[in-house]
């Protein structure tokens, strides 16, 4: 069974138009929960699901039992899996009507657990970070304190890339930065956690449609330079930075003589022209990596997301399609060129 989550239940509708449309499987809802359980059949292998913070790949059941019996049994089958001597990814939660995803409570006194016994044959779980290249352990601890369990080792992390999440459970909260111009600042955050890359010093940025410059002020936090593009100026201390080259005029008519580090845009614009952008800087890989925000009026056109989904698979770059934490009536799209 795919166990398949996403935000809260206000996303399930999507989700579930999302599913049919794109996977012609069984599926059924968890009531009360923000829960699709996907018939194990589907094939979910370089497959999207915007609508999903995070999912739980071929996971298996395990029945409600003392938390000493149910680690005994996980511990055996991560190493029937992948060996011993290792390093994983594992993240340990519940799943609750009332709070949400918690890593408090029966779920932290698991985990302990489970490292301990982990240890003793040598597989170590990253206390921090998340690492795509290691295998990834997900442990959900139901409401009946039964168990779902999914164990993907390095080769499918490449395969569900679009699908799993360095975040317990997919959910995040961007630390506060008050010095930014705008919220929006946290997408290009999340964006960057969610794809295990940063924009580095001394890269350059293209942000398409930048003003007021939240995007541009965490390039530039980073060490990037910027080349920002909008009708409108961004931040005063940022058109002051000499090393932000501010353009006045059409973002989607930019053009670049040579490949640039990142091309960015949280332009307010139809999903169809952000189709544009990706067309020219992905398709015709004029960029090393990419985040593009795209932007619903209603509920109405999310079946677009198909089209990009079409797109992503014509491309050189391993991607990711997501609804953010941080998205309003949004989804992202991101990723990076294969080398």
């Amino acid at each position: 069974m795919h166990y398949i989550l996403c935000k809260d239940q206000s996303w399930i509708k999507a989700l579930k138009q999302e599913i049919s449309e794109n996977l012609s499987h069984d599926f059924t809802v968890a009531e009360g929960f923000p829960l699709i359980k996907l018939s194990q059949v589907a094939d979910l292998q370089n497959t999207f699901l915007a609508f999903s913070t995070t999912a739980l790949i071929n996971a298996i059941e395990l029945a409600e039992e003392s938390i000493g019996k149910q680690a005994a049994k996980i511990t055996e089958l991560i190493i029937e899996k992948l060996g011993s001597e290792i390093k994983i990814n594992c993240h340990v939660f519940s799943l609750t009507n009332k709070y949400g995803i918690l890593e408090t409570g029966r779920a932290e006194i698991l985990k302990d657990k489970l490292i301990g016994n982990l240890k003793k044959s040598k597989i170590f779980c990253r206390r921090t970070d998340f690492e795509r290249s290691l295998p990834f352990v997900q442990v959900l601890v139901l409401a009946d304190r039964s168990i779902a369990l999914s164990i993907l080792d390095s080769s499918e992390m490449q395969d569900y890339h679009s699908l799993v999440s360095p975040y317990v459970g997919g959910f995040n909260n961007v630390e506060d930065d008050k010095k930014a111009p705008s919220r929006a600042y946290r997408k290009i955050v999340e964006a960057q956690e969610l794809m295990g890359i940063s924009i580095s010093p001394q890269e350059v940025l293209v942000d398409l449609g930048a003003s007021p410059g939240g995007w541009s002020y965490i390039a530039r936090k980073q060490g990037a330079k910027v080349i920002a593009l909008d009708r409108s100026p961004l931040r005063e201390d940022l058109m002051d930075d000499p090393m932000v080259d501010f353009i006045q005029g059409d973002a989607f008519k930019y053009k670049v003589q040579q490949k640039i580090d990142w091309a960015v845009s949280d332009i307010i614009s139809t999903p169809e022209r952000v189709m544009e952008l990706l067309d020219y800087w992905v398709l015709n890989n004029n960029c090393q990596h990419f985040i593009f925000t795209i932007k619903f009026q209603g509920d109405e056109n999310y079946n677009i997301l198909s089209q990009f989904k079409e797109l992503a698979g014509k491309s050189n770059f391993k991607i990711i399609l997501k609804r953010l934490n941080a998205n309003k009536n949004e989804a992202t799209i991101m990723g990076t060129q294969n080398i």
